[in-house]
């Protein structure tokens, strides 16, 4: 299932263009982390930067598949309670 939900979650990045893969506020830390990574040379700073956005990524993409879940589980609740307050 879980391949599933990262097929929805992929298409929706692509529908997107690829913009806004991760926050603004990721982002920022991200290049927050690598200005105080200043004494790395060029190769090296675009090295970890590509990780870090790969990092963030995935993160993303997990909390989606995690929330996707979650969201099922309880609208599967609220069909069977009848989406009472019972």
């Amino acid at each position: 299932m879980d391949g599933m939900i990262r097929e929805i979650y992929n298409c929706v990045v692509q529908k997107d263009g690829g913009k806004d893969r991760v926050s603004k506020g990721i982002e920022e830390e991200i290049l927050n982390l690598l200005k105080r990574m200043e004494k790395l040379d060029g190769q090296e700073c675009e090295e970890y930067k590509d990780n870090l956005y790969f990092i963030a990524y995935k993160a993303d993409e997990d909390g989606f598949v995690k929330g996707f879940r979650y969201a099922s589980w309880l609208f599967a609740e609220c069909m069977r309670n009848g989406f009472t307050d019972n």
